[in-house]
């Protein structure tokens, strides 16, 4: 068995293709008979590049926000939008479950209720996504395939919590042959508190890879140097930094661990 994980969106694209990146992160995982999307970026730039490169969205079955700001949920309210529109027609899409921390739909943290969305019909609303979608609201972690998990709320443990702290924020972790996947979505809580969080809930210490944003945009040199040493004493043997990761960021990072590059459209298996 392996795990893929295709890129729909990321801030940056590579020479060649016709895709459609912007400041958002979007994954297609596909593990065994599941079809994982996480997270859907800022638009519905993540429908048309899956469309684009033949991927049918249709087969998706669990939906993951990994935390409600606007550059991770902004694509899921235009995803809602347009199962409204196939509904208003006399379509059903098969349900799909969404995956998420309960405080997503915290008014009072959720970056949908800001003047960035003039649609008052595109806030994240747990009344209007029930309509559509099988809603599974969990702080606790659990089994999305056997070795796919859901790593639920991330307790802060390493480090001072940063003014745009999310409290709804998860990961996943996926169980490889050779130590943990750890796939997150911006690393607001800390790259340190998510690995230590996914190796308490899958019970393996081992971290292989990790991939997604690690919020490093105009941060201080020692916090990176810091975080590099972090993930040096841990083993950690590959990271894909991405969308919310500064190129600084990433050189700072390579004098500890090894990084490889993410761009909209890539794809990458793990056994």
């Amino acid at each position: 068995m392996s795990m893929e994980l295709t890129v729909l969106v990321d801030n940056n694209n590579h020479i060649g293709n016709c895709l459609i990146s912007e400041h958002g992160l979007s994954f297609l995982i596909k593990d065994g008979d599941k079809q994982i999307l996480f997270d859907c970026g800022s638009t519905d730039a993540f429908i048309k590049n899956a469309y684009k490169m033949d991927m049918d969205l249709e087969h998706v079955t669990d939906i993951v926000l990994s935390h409600s700001h606007i550059d991770h949920v902004g694509g899921f309210l235009k995803l809602q939008s347009l199962y409204k529109k196939f509904k208003g027609i006399g379509l059903e899409l098969c349900n799909k479950n969404i995956i998420t921390h309960p405080d997503v739909f915290n008014e009072n943290l959720s970056e949908t209720k800001t003047a960035e969305v003039s649609d008052s019909n595109l806030y994240l609303s747990k009344d209007k996504i029930e309509k559509f979608f099988n809603l599974n609201l969990t702080k606790k972690p659990f089994a999305i395939t056997e070795n796919l998990i859901y790593i639920g709320e991330i307790p802060i443990k390493y480090g001072e919590i940063k003014r745009d702290y999310s409290p709804d924020e998860t990961a996943l972790a996926y169980k490889s042959k050779d130590g943990l996947i750890i796939i997150s979505g911006c690393s607001h809580s800390g790259v340190e508190n998510i690995v230590e969080q996914a190796r308490l809930v899958t019970g393996e210490q081992r971290i292989h890879t990790i991939i997604g944003g690690f919020y490093l945009i105009n941060r201080d040199g020692d916090d990176i140097n810091n975080l590099g040493k972090y993930l040096q004493a841990q083993g950690v043997k590959l990271i894909y930094p991405c969308h919310c990761t500064d190129l600084e960021s990433k050189i700072i990072l390579s004098k500890f661990v090894m990084i490889k590059e993410v761009s909209t459209g890539r794809k990458y298996k793990w056994e």
